[in-house]
């Protein structure tokens, strides 16, 4: 009885779909859902073994088609955009064709509750996490106040635009409340612009357009977030109590995020977690995870405690691990990033399918609608706030002349508004609309924002992600050779403004003592960790490049050329490969064995098959 109640709660609430997918747990057939659908466990499981086979062949194409646009340098062409196309394909296949039992075919429901816990539980920590720990920290605080204003204030200008015009156009597509409206134009205004930024880092685009664009989509992801959870918890008729939770979530967020930090890296040096690297690394990687869940668990965002940790841990991590360590952890972390754009990307293909069908075919007009009011919100955000912080930086210029170098010219307002895409954030905000949309609305709005949103996702990315390069070599902005590698907004030698020597009395008088302490000299120098900045050379700071290959560092080893500082004999010996075996070359037990190794065959050389001696 308690089974058939349980199985008919399910089917209430969600369908064939979600039975479906709680009968492929071992719980769910423990409760008997298995046989309310008429499936046994092993047809189940063959169903799904089935159609995960199919998943992963098409994940292998996405990198073979990766690594065919990298050497034949198609530039026009992001990586992010073709993964969408082979989603499609996925979406495409995995719809129309049966696997053994015609019942178990692909539904929207199932897609959507899949792509909801694969954001949330694996791709965005690890995504958010990556974004802040590559962060080049003295350049993002010389223009922190620009980036401010054009997080805060440019996301609340865009999101007013983009609420004004649904409302105003809800004739068209049946939208008419304005907390509908306002939370939608709030989910809606994060930028997440993956494509663009590869871009830039293929072409080596000017610090300060990079700057602007990547650090804008880090603080305007908190702020839309702050916002829709607000929105989506509390009406507009309680606009205390929304002020009160936006200001609780955003500040405890930050708060929780910075405290995780703190301790992480107090466990690395008190544990001396960098003398086992392998453990150090598989910490580091885990604690985003752990970071976003808790963050979710106590009510507050996830995305937004996760960027500040991240943040945090990039400046303080590094002076506790060794430079092939801190390469593996920056390799690891980027590399899974990479892999979880696909995933985001090659579910937004899949969803793509299901708009088009009849099932799920509500949404088109809205999502083209919002596509164009997204480009109307951003111009209202970009250009008179561009023209506002070189009114600033004309006035700062007077103490900080450096600023006179950095002015916001037109071709950068162009590319800032160019570089609006929107991603991952937008899509897992859109699946965690409430059950008021529909009635507040009509039934079914909800699906017609979700299905609006990926059409937006895929619309931005044809026709946006493609032509980044193009519009950046006719404006003429400089790019390639004509930025020298690893250049900076500033230098050390450059006058320092109030921000920076804000964060730099912090870091000497509270962070360096409690986070890094009796880290010897050598190894603070070797990470590059001064005044909170990686070297520019450093591995830590893995250049700008969101495709930083790991035989960069190998080649340099083996070649004798230094990655950070001079790179001891002993070092270049080691096989970078170790790093991957049973043994980890640079744990200090494994070079102190390996070395006494060598030594004992140094004194007791051994005879060969024709007598002769062989020196180890």
């Amino acid at each position: 009885a308690q089974a058939t109640t349980e199985a008919q709660i399910v089917l209430a609430k969600g369908g064939r779909a979600w039975c479906l997918l709680m009968a492929t747990m071992e719980v769910g057939c423990k409760l008997g859902i298995a046989e309310v659908c008429d499936s046994t466990q092993g047809e189940l499981f063959e169903w799904a073994r089935n159609h995960f086979v199919l998943c992963l062949g098409i994940a292998m194409l996405v990198v073979i088609t990766g690594h065919v646009l990298h050497i034949k340098h198609l530039s026009a062409l992001p990586e992010s955009l073709v993964t969408v196309l082979w989603g499609t394909v996925l979406g495409v296949i995995l719809y129309i064709l049966p696997w053994d039992a015609g019942s178990f075919h692909l539904e929207s429901d199932l897609v959507r509750l899949c792509f909801g816990w694969a954001l949330n539980f694996v791709a965005l920590p690890i995504i958010m996490f990556e974004s802040g720990w590559s962060l080049r920290t003295r350049d993002w605080v010389s223009q922190l106040g620009y980036i401010m204003l054009f997080a805060i204030v440019g996301t609340v200008l865009s999101l007013l635009v983009v609420a004004g015009l649904i409302n105003w156009t809800s004739q068209w597509h049946g939208i008419t409340g304005w907390r509908a409206a306002l939370a939608y134009a709030s989910l809606i205004s994060s930028v997440d612009p993956v494509a663009t930024l590869a871009t830039f880092n293929q072409l080596n685009v000017d610090p300060l357009l990079f700057i602007l664009v990547f650090g804008e989509s880090q603080i305007n992801d908190a702020v839309a977030i702050t916002v829709f959870e607000a929105l989506n918890k509390h009406g507009l008729e309680e606009p205390l109590q929304l002020l009160a939770t936006m200001a609780g979530s955003l500040f405890g967020s930050i708060a929780l995020g910075v405290a995780l930090a703190v301790v992480y890296v107090l466990v690395l040096r008190l544990c001396r977690m960098g003398d086992s690297p392998a453990q150090a690394i598989l910490f580091v990687f885990l604690s985003c995870f752990f970071t976003f869940s808790l963050a979710e668990t106590l009510g507050m965002s996830g995305i937004i405690t996760v960027v500040f940790n991240s943040i945090l841990m990039g400046s303080y991590v590094p002076p506790h691990l060794s430079a092939d360590s801190m390469a593996l952890c920056s390799f690891l972390l980027k590399q899974i990033s990479s892999l979880m754009d696909t995933v985001i990307f090659l579910f937004s293909g899949i969803m793509a399918v299901f708009v088009a069908t009849k099932e799920v075919k509500g949404g088109v007009a809205f999502g083209l609608a919002v596509f164009a009011f997204c480009l109307l919100g951003r111009i209202a955000s970009v250009v008179p706030l561009s023209m506002l912080s070189n009114v600033i930086k004309t006035t700062v210029a007077q103490s900080l002349p450096r600023e006179r170098d950095h002015v916001i010219t037109w071709k950068h307002m162009f590319m800032m508004w160019h570089s609006g895409l929107r991603g991952g954030v937008s899509l897992v905000l859109v699946l965690e609309l409430g059950d008021w949309v529909d009635s507040d609305e009509h039934a079914g709005a909800k699906a017609t924002m979700v299905n609006g949103t990926f059409i937006v996702v895929v619309l931005y990315l044809l026709i946006f992600g493609s032509t980044a390069g193009q519009c950046l070599r006719w404006l003429g902005l400089p790019l390639g050779d004509q930025v020298p590698e690893g250049q900076r907004l500033y230098e050390k030698a450059d006058k320092q403004g109030f921000g920076w020597k804000a964060l730099k009395f912090l870091r000497v008088r509270v962070f360096k003592p409690l986070l890094i302490g009796s880290v010897s000299a050598d190894k603070d120098a070797e990470t590059g960790s001064d005044d909170v900045e990686r070297h520019p050379g450093s591995v830590a700071n893995l250049s700008r490049s969101s495709t930083f290959a790991f035989t960069d560092v190998v080649s340099s080893t083996q070649s004798g050329a230094s990655v950070i500082g001079q790179i001891s004999d002993e070092m270049r010996r080691a096989s970078i490969l170790g790093l991957f075996g049973t043994m980890d070359p640079t744990h200090h037990q494994a070079r102190c064995s390996r070395q006494q190794v060598s030594e004992d065959c140094e004194r007791q050389p051994q005879t060969g098959a024709e007598g002769g001696h062989i020196r180890v």
